[in-house]
């Protein structure tokens, strides 16, 4: 009879988000099988090598800041749901560190260009609910689709937002930061598109 698994999935995607929120890009199996009191057989037989581990914990963190970051721009006035949307960021480091951490372990580019094949078909589309919320504020805030109309709104949601919280995410997220990021996200947000 088959002994049931004394991890769950779940489990073990946790030690390996707080094995990098503890050791960030040299986090390894051992820190995870460390955490968990586990022999590294427990973890190989689910996940083949380390970068499908971590890669697959880091997809998981991804799709917990996805998944708020629609909700977060609910509201009819399209700069108001712009700023929302990039005061999201902070909020979300700030309630959780460690996912917000695990997010800097890789970058997307870099995971689809050389990551395991295994990731490859769930990695190829991760983004898509991201651009096409951009998609939807873009032509919510000027009446249609223009390709300088998503730079400026990435700018204001997006990389404005991250560049002001990626130097302290791990660490508490200080209170002024959502005062910046409101700033400069409605500065950017009333350029023209």
């Amino acid at each position: 009879m088959a002994r049931s698994p004394s991890f769950t999935h779940e489990q073990i995607l946790d030690a390996a988000r707080d094995a990098a929120y503890e050791h960030w890009r040299s986090a390894t199996v051992g820190h995870v099988t460390a955490l968990l009191g586990a022999p590294s057989g427990s973890i190989y037989h689910r996940f083949p090598s380390r970068d499908v581990l971590f890669g697959t914990a880091w997809i998981r963190a991804v799709k917990a800041f996805q998944a708020g970051l629609t909700t977060a721009a609910d509201t009819g006035e399209p700069i108001e749901a712009i700023v929302r949307t990039a005061l999201w960021i902070p909020a979300f480091c700030r309630r959780h560190p460690r996912d917000a951490r695990m997010m800097t372990v890789f970058r997307h580019a870099d995971l689809v260009a050389t990551g395991p094949p295994q990731l490859q078909d769930e990695l190829r589309h991760l983004n898509d609910p991201v651009v096409a919320h951009l998609r939807r504020l873009t032509e919510r805030r000027y009446g249609r689709i223009t390709p300088h109309g998503m730079e400026v709104i990435a700018m204001a949601c997006r990389d404005s937002p991250y560049g002001l919280v990626r130097p302290i995410i791990g660490e508490p997220v200080p209170a002024w930061i959502d005062d910046a990021v409101r700033v400069t996200s409605t500065a950017l947000a009333h350029l023209n598109d």
